[in-house]
């Protein structure tokens, strides 16, 4: 037995020996097909090596399990090449000129940004390797946490990696005609419309909710209409062509976004960490989970809760904690709060910094 064993250890070494000098022969094809001006991928020619290799197998019961195999391997190279040809690449949801784009690039300078049209399409931008990053909004000083981030960081395998904070200085933007008596109609992000909701309710206009910030200034530029006007940064007036009818009209000049860093590969390092579970549908069953917390001596920087999508009434929720997640009364902690959980999972460790934007 042990002599079968020692062969298919033998046989594994080799095969984990070809499969790190296949990837790397596919990075330098990738890299001479570029030059060559060509696609990254030929499905031509790799279908008809599929062919070629499944007929070299002598025994046709492993025939149709070879080809799963060899196609698993082709398509695992796919995303290896992916991830070379957009490394560093980030992804944020809206336009040129969202806060999250204004994130992306202060955490990121110089890396090229990917645009998307909404948080889900930034979460499968990373898994897909689309992108190495994504910078979502996560919570907001006077309006609170963003939801669909929340749902998002529930339904999708990735990890948080670092949180950084930004200072939002919102301003009213209208055409190049208008002034602040000609607005009737204010469009923006539904958060920045709350932030805003002091100043709007003194122009007595009416409000509509946008996707985000940025899409709502462009808009009110397609528009050309000097009824209309956008919440926005000061920045999109510039890039949009509109005029700064009101600047800093949130109450709070201390209003920050917290946005986070997520990606598919855990972080190394990190003062902070976070979970995210259901609780079971039995009495004190969050009590017990929040007394386990506190038994280890672990203090929560956060809860939140969030309804669940597929069970109605019921919840999931969100802790952020500080300490080291590598510490062993941490991993003990968390290894007992997982065993009174429905579900549980670590979303990563990260640092928290935070920064101001650079005056426009």
């Amino acid at each position: 037995m042990k002599g079968i064993e020692h062969s298919l250890e033998q046989i594994d070494q080799q095969m984990a020996q070809l499969y790190e000098k296949r990837l790397d022969v596919v990075a330098r094809q990738l890299d001479q097909r570029k030059k060559q001006g060509l696609p990254p991928v030929d499905r031509q020619w790799e279908d008809r090596m599929i062919e070629q290799y499944v007929n070299g197998i002598s025994n046709p019961e492993y025939k149709d399990s070879y080809r799963d195999f060899i196609t698993y391997i082709i398509e695992d190279a796919h995303m290896h090449q992916q991830r070379l040809l957009n490394h560093e690449v980030v992804a944020y949801a809206g336009v040129k000129g969202a806060f999250a784009h204004m994130a992306a690039q202060n955490l990121y300078p110089g890396s090229p940004n990917l645009n998307c049209k909404s948080f889900d399409e930034v979460f499968e931008a990373v898994l897909t390797n689309k992108a190495h990053y994504g910078v979502i909004p996560f919570e907001n000083s006077n309006s609170g946490l963003v939801g669909e981030v929340l749902d998002g960081l529930l339904k999708y395998p990735v990890y948080i990696l670092h949180m950084a904070d930004q200072r939002i200085k919102q301003c009213l933007l209208g055409t190049r005609h208008a002034t602040l008596k000609d607005i009737e109609y204010v469009y923006s992000k539904d958060q920045a419309l709350s932030q805003s909701q002091a100043f709007l309710k003194q122009l007595n206009v009416q409000t509509i909710a946008y996707p985000n910030t940025a899409l709502a200034a462009r808009y009110v530029a397609d528009e050309n209409d000097i009824h209309k006007a956008a919440i926005a940064a000061k920045e999109n007036a510039r890039l949009y062509g509109l005029k700064v009818l009101a600047e800093n009209i949130q109450p709070d000049n201390r209003n920050t976004t917290r946005f986070m860093v997520i990606g598919r590969q855990p972080s190394r390092q990190g003062n902070h960490f976070s979970i995210v579970f259901t609780a079971k549908h039995t009495s004190g069953s969050l009590a017990k989970i929040i007394e386990v917390i506190a038994k280890y001596g672990l203090n929560m920087d956060s809860i939140q809760s969030r309804p669940r999508k597929d069970k109605p009434f019921e919840y999931f929720f969100y802790i952020e904690m500080d300490g080291d997640l590598n510490e062993e009364n941490t991993v003990q902690c968390m290894e007992e709060v997982a065993k009174v959980c429905e579900s549980f999972r670590i979303l990563g460790k990260y640092n928290i910094d935070e920064y101001k934007e650079e005056e426009q």
